[in-house]
């Protein structure tokens, strides 16, 4: 029992060859059939499957090495992970007996792969190895077999840069193209590894008219176009587990794709699947899926003080801080990019999903009317006029977030400084429909020209020279003050501010009507 334990766990790596070999089935059963199952499917924790999996396809080498020399270590077989060791057997079972059971497990079960002959074994056990193989050096020395992709024309085209956010690509130079023969989006291919940002072009085959439902996930930020539209994105830093499904309407024949990607350090992934009617074509090697995990609800409930919740909160950065006020006005301020990048009212937010396990992912505001108010940097320099807004800050302003103070009902008041200019940025909610946000620019001395402050996302639009309408109803009003003058363009709301020594005032205020 113990030699046929032994075999089963070894011989899982089998990977090709057709069926027939003379003793093949017999010496399978006898041999490895008690953990890989007769029928191959393997056993849970026990065995990996040998039935449809790609270690049974391929090179040869492969399969024979891991069954003479041993593996150990993880690996991953259809999807799923084992962590299995199995001794060496070039010295229990001979020639004949390696290449009858590696012939039979490579075609049976719709396994089609060349026959192994005897000699073919010999031949590998004079490559005579001191130590058990590892999935590692093995996949490096001989790949597994990889699928063709359903995109055609494919083309990476690699940039560089700290992004926080995504980049306007035809403003930056690549610095590489690449074509993508495999067919797949896959950051395997790139060799790049944190601060960068990838440009995928190609086409793709619609089968028949209709809604397409895409679904799109990654880490750091994605966003996907078919045909010139944008259909679905997946905004700021944070970790997988962020999907978010797109719609578009789709004619027969060739569609074009463009999605983009950029990361800015750690973790790094995307994942993009379509579906019409209930089949889905994946565009990339991992399948985006929807609410992969489920959490058990742990609102915040907010009542006569303020929330804080430092988290991750969906359409802001990764250093977001979220605050709930009494009457059911909430935010969410950046720390990185110096302003709310999200506001609404009712409830605050669902803790379930970051105080629960591992708490990954970015958890969406739990109330309504929603307004997404940025995503770049709140203050940018542009002393030659204002074209359009940096995705990214300006060395010159030398930025830095300093910390919050709370006040005896646990409001915060941000802090942060630029370019020798100390803020004070101090929101407050009246009642349950309003957000005023009182800011102090403290100069010491000259102050830059050209300082601009941003207010709004591109949903803007002017009803009059301090008020805007933004989405989900909510009204924009700035208090009229000397040195400040409000600029609208399709890319939102901006405030020029002719900022003079010692200190400066401005008053905002975010109305639901």
């Amino acid at each position: 029992m113990e030699l046929a334990k032994n075999l089963v766990i070894g011989v899982f790596i089998l990977t090709a060859t057709t069926a027939g070999a003379k003793n093949g089935k017999a010496d399978y059963e006898m041999f490895c059939g008690a953990c890989h199952s007769p029928d191959g499917k393997g056993a849970d924790q026990a065995a990996p499957p040998l039935a449809g999996s790609k270690w049974v396809k391929g090179d040869p080498e492969r399969l024979v090495q891991v069954v003479l020399n041993g593996l150990q270590g993880p690996v991953e077989v259809l999807n799923k992970s084992y962590n299995l060791s199995m001794p060496p057997q070039g010295g229990t079972l001979n020639d004949e007996q390696i290449a009858s059971i590696a012939s039979y497990v490579r075609g049976a079960w719709g396994n089609a792969g060349s026959k192994i002959e005897p000699a073919f074994v010999a031949k590998e056990r004079a490559n005579k190895r001191e130590k058990m193989w590892t999935s590692k050096e093995l996949l490096k020395q001989w790949p597994l077999p990889r699928d063709t992709g359903p995109l055609r024309n494919l083309i990476a085209t690699v940039y560089r840069g700290e992004f926080n956010t995504m980049p306007d690509f035809a403003k930056l130079e690549p610095i590489a193209v690449e074509e993508e023969a495999a067919g797949f989006v896959d950051l395997d291919t790139l060799d790049q590894k944190d601060k960068y940002g990838v440009v995928w072009e190609g086409e793709f085959k619609v089968q028949k008219k209709g809604r397409h439902t895409f679904r799109l996930d990654s880490d750091d930020g994605s966003q996907l176009f078919v045909n010139g539209k944008k259909v679905v994105a997946v905004v700021g830093r944070g970790g997988m587990n962020r999907t978010r499904e797109g719609r578009i309407l789709l004619e027969p024949g060739q569609a074009k794709l463009r999605l983009e990607y950029y990361n800015y350090s750690g973790n790094e992934g995307i994942a993009m699947s379509m579906r019409q009617g209930k089949a889905w074509t994946h565009f990339t090697r991992k399948k985006a899926e929807k609410n992969p995990r489920k959490f058990t609800p742990i609102p915040i409930v907010v009542k006569e003080e303020a929330r804080i919740y430092r988290n991750f909160i969906r359409d802001v950065s990764a250093r977001g801080i979220g605050v709930g006020y009494p009457g059911g006005v909430n935010l969410a301020f950046s720390a990185d990019e110096f302003g709310p990048s999200a506001v609404w009212i009712g409830d605050f937010i669902d803790a379930g999903r970051h105080w629960s396990g591992r708490g990954q992912g970015f958890q969406p505001p739990a109330g309504q009317r929603i307004v997404v108010l940025g995503g770049e940097p709140s203050y940018a320099l542009a002393s030659k006029g204002f074209k359009s807004w940096p995705k990214s800050w300006q060395p010159e302003l030398k930025a830095r977030f300093t910390g919050y103070v709370l006040d005896e009902k646990r409001r915060p008041e941000f802090r942060y400084e630029f370019s020798g200019i100390q803020v004070r940025d101090k929101p407050e909610a009246v009642g349950g429909r309003e957000l005023v946000r009182n800011l102090s620019f403290k100069v010491k001395d000259t102050p830059p020209e050209g300082f601009m402050m941003r207010l709004s996302g591109s949903d803007a639009k002017a009803i009059g020279s301090h008020s805007f309408q933004l989405g989900n109803g909510v009204r924009l009003e700035i208090a009229k003050s000397e040195g400040v003058e409000a600029i609208v363009t399709k890319e939102g709301v901006f405030l020029e501010l002719k900022l003079k020594t010692g200190e400066n005032r401005i008053g905002l205020r975010y109305v639901w009507k």
